[in-house]
Order: structure tokens, then C-alpha cells, then sequence
């Protein structure tokens, strides 16, 4: 089983016909040829990327406590100062979308906090002008300053962190005033496309559930009324614990000879209270909202709300993982992984070789070949973006 996208989430598309065109090919690309090279026998290979998901930067001005990198169990502590402030230069970048053009996947954009890439702006206009979808990922504290190029780009997505109404989203993010700012960022950007009378960027909100917030959920969707947002995602949150990371840890020294610690960055506190959340739930879909919805992963009963968090092994009949087929991850350092939440694994880096050879290089076929081997899916896979989400 996969991810499954609600018709009634992709209506506000039809403003924008080229996103509709190029997300169609992605979610056939994703459905059809990808499950085809998936079962062949062929050593591991894949199509062309149809996206490239980018972690421009380790860098981020908060703190916040479900965050894998920089949250209270962060795997970032563990690393070398030196090591997180290295960074693709912006040249690099510039002649990765031209070696990608020919195949103009989706190009994700995601941190630590991209707006702290001192060339972001120069990388993303060279994107849309190579005619590929940009979706960018910020806390959108800084965002006020920097509305009006993101609408005169056109940019395609622009997705926000919401973490529930101010005292709530301040407390997890870690700083007093975060969510005046996000406020003022959303007004900011909304006016501008008014002003430009522009469909784009769609406004997308994130919002990850947890002890803090689990009560909040249908509040953070008043919220987003209040800002005029086009669309919401929900996640359940991505966590793990420590039984399931030693199975995950054997699995890898087995397949990959490799002992994998970013797993320990999602051992937070996710014993949220389920009865709180589920009446939050039922508030919510008591009512209509102005924007479409998506919860992510698309859990049907009440049951297994509830089953998510109390057993994190449970996969829910989602797998096996494909991402590595369709999806490529690019590091801050230039490092490419073939899993976003875990990147311990890492197939290549640009700066020494080109994407189209580290794609289907014997790296890469290693790690898709490992994962088929083990049924298609990794242990820590059973809380995971990559698996679970787009």
C-alpha cells in the first residue's frame, strides 16, 4: 500500500495547469514506471529522479523539539561544527538543474532553514527558469523580506511550519515571537500576490502533531482560516524508539556494512495524548473547512490513531519503500542518500560527480537491492516521510 492523494486536495490545482501537468507525470512516474523498475531484476537501477529533494543547509534559527536534526534528541549535536557548515556552492547548484533539465523533476527545498543559503534565491530562479516545480520548506520567520521576489519568481509551493495558535507554536519552536512572525511572513507573501494578482505561490501549511499540540489540531486549523492558507498537511509526527532502532542498526551492518546513528534524533517523547487528539479530530471533522486537508499517513479508524503511537513498528500495510527509485536526496555537504529522515547511507557526492552518475551508480543499486532483500522496507522505515507521505 501507498500513499494515496484525495481528489479534493488537488482542486485548487486547476488555478495552476502546469503544476497539474507535471504533478500527473510525477504520480504516474511514481505508480506505474517506478513499480515496474521496482520488480525488475536488473541490479537495482531506476528512472531518471523525478525529484530532487534538497537540505540546502544545516544551518536553522530555531530549536524545535520534534525536529530529527536540532530537536532535544537532534542528531546534529552528534556532528562536527566543521562538517555542518560545509555547503554546495551556489555554482554547483546552478549547474546541477542544467544537467537535470532534460529530465525537470520537482525540486524540494528543505533545511535546517533554506532562507539562511546565502544564494537560495539565485539557485531557485535558475530552477523555474529550467521550467521545473519548486516547492520550498521554511519556518517562515524570515520571511516578510523576502515575499516579494518569492512571488516575482513564481514560485511554485510554499510550505510553512504551524505549530498551533502563538503561545503553543512559540513553545515548540523554541523562541517567544515565531509565530507573530510566520503571521506577518503569510500576510506579507498573500499580499504581494494579490497585488500581482498571482495564484502563486501555494501556501502550503505543516503541521506536525505532538505532546504539545495533540489538543490544539483543530485551533492550528482556525488558524490557518485566518491566514487564507490554500491547503494543510497534518502529520502524525516521525519517531521511533530504541528497540526498533537496534533491528534497524543489524539490518544495515548486514546489507550495507554500516552502523547508522541519525535514528537516534527521533527519540523524542511521542506518547501523545490520544484521547485529546482524537476529540480535536472530531471537532475537526465536524465541520468545513476554506482549504483542502491531508493527514499524513492516511490512518482510517480512531484505533489506529491510537495504534500509531503505542506501537511504532507497526507499519500500517504501507511498503514496500520505492522513494529510493523516484526520489534523491542532496545534502547541505553535497552528499547524496537515498533516504531523507536517515541519511546515514550515502551513494555519492556532487562535487565529485555528476547526479546521473551517482544515480544508478553501484552505490545506489547497493542500497535499492538491500531494501528489496529485506522485503522492501528497513525497520525504522515504520516512521518515515519517505515511505509513509508523498
Amino acid at each position: 500500500m501507498h500513499s494515496k492523494e484525495p481528489i479534493h486536495f488537488l482542486f485548487p490545482l486547476l488555478k495552476t495547469p502546469h503544476i497539474i501537468f507535471r504533478a500527473s507525470k510525477a504520480l504516474y512516474a511514481k505508480h506505474i514506471s517506478v513499480q515496474k523498475e521496482y520488480r525488475r531484476n536488473d541490479g537495482g537501477c531506476g528512472i531518471a529522479p523525478q525529484q530532487i529533494s534538497v537540505k540546502i543547509t544545516n544551518a536553522c534559527n530555531l530549536r524545535c523539539k520534534t525536529c530529527g536534526q536540532w530537536g532535544e534528541t537532534g542528531y546534529n549535536f552528534d556532528e562536527r561544527s566543521s562538517d555542518l557548515r560545509k555547503v554546495v556552492p551556489l555554482a554547483r547548484y546552478l549547474r546541477l538543474v542544467d544537467e537535470l533539465k532534460p529530465f525537470a523533476p520537482i525540486y524540494y527545498i528543505w533545511g535546517g532553514e533554506p532562507f539562511m543559503y546565502p544564494g537560495l534565491f539565485d539557485f531557485t530562479q535558475r530552477i523555474k527558469d529550467s521550467r521545473s516545480l519548486l516547492a520550498v520548506v521554511t519556518n517562515a520567520t524570515m520571511l516578510a523580506d523576502r515575499a516579494e521576489e518569492i512571488v516575482k519568481q513564481q514560485w511554485d509551493a510554499l510550505m510553512f511550519s504551524l505549530d498551533g495558535p502563538e503561545n503553543i507554536h512559540d513553545q515548540i519552536r523554541g523562541r517567544d515571537g515565531t509565530f507573530q512572525k510566520v503571521a506577518r511572513g503569510i500576510e506579507t507573501l498573500q499580499q504581494y500576490k494579490r497585488d500581482r494578482k498571482s495564484s502563486l505561490p501555494w501556501i502550503m501549511a505543516l503541521v506536525t502533531v505532538s505532546v504539545d499540540n495533540a489538543a490544539w489540531i483543530d485551533t492550528i486549523f482556525e488558524v490557518g482560516e485566518q491566514l487564507n492558507i490554500d491547503c494543510m498537511i497534518v502529520y502524525y509526527s516521525w519517531f521511533t524508539d530504541e528497540h526498533i532502532g537496534s533491528a534497524h542498526t543489524a539490518v544495515m551492518q548486514k546489507h550495507l556494512n554500516l552502523t547508522p546513528h541519525k535514528w537516534k534524533g527521533y527519540l523524542f517523547n511521542h506518547h501523545v495524548d490520544t484521547d485529546a487528539l482524537l476529540d480535536s479530530l472530531k471537532r475537526i471533522r465536524s465541520r468545513k473547512w476554506s482549504f483542502p486537508h491531508l493527514f499524513i499517513p492516511r490512518l482510517k479508524e480512531d484505533d489506529d490513531i491510537v495504534e500509531y503511537y503505542k506501537n511504532p513498528g507497526n507499519f500500517f500495510g504501507y511498503g514496500p519503500c520505492i522513494s529510493p527509485w523516484f526520489v534523491s536526496e542532496l545534502m547541505p555537504n553535497g552528499d547524496v542518500a537515498p533516504c531523507r529522515d536517515y541519511p546515514d547511507y550515502i551513494t555519492g557526492n556532487v562535487m565529485e560527480n555528476s547526479m546521473a552518475e551517482i544515480w544508478n551508480g553501484e552505490r545506489y543499486r547497493k542500497f535499492r537491492n538491500a531494501l528489496k532483500k529485506n522485503g522492501g522496507t528497513f525497520p525504522i522505515c515504520s516512521r518515515c516521510c519517505g515511505l509513509m507521505g508523498w
